[in-house]
């Protein structure tokens, strides 16, 4: 498994119509080869927003970085202070707290 977080602010778009957004692109996500999962977040107090994706691999996710969708989402002004973190994945452990998120190992 492979992680990538991203956070940031918005800039000159108010929550709803950040979110009313992220709906009518959710679809385009679901979309990309190895993404198992993404989890929109917000946290309202200090008006940070973002998203936690679950890739099944490192190439997964390299590949995902050429798509017309995130080279938008980091173009966009409206996502100001992005920051883009990856990791790798402790395969053992994860797949104990993690039982029924993360995909069974084939």
């Amino acid at each position: 498994m492979y992680i990538r977080i991203v956070k940031f602010h918005l800039a000159g778009i108010s929550p709803e119509a950040y979110e009313q957004q992220a709906a009518s692109i959710a679809e385009a996500f679901a979309g990309w080869p190895g993404l198992h999962a993404k989890f929109w977040l917000v946290d309202d107090a200090r008006r940070t927003f973002g998203g936690v994706y679950l890739f099944a691999s490192k190439a997964d996710a390299d590949q995902s970085r050429s798509t017309a969708l995130l080279e938008a989402m980091t173009a966009n002004p409206a996502l100001s202070d992005m920051s883009i973190e990856e990791f790798h994945t402790l395969e053992a452990p994860t797949s104990v707290t993690a039982a029924g998120v993360v995909p069974a190992p084939a």
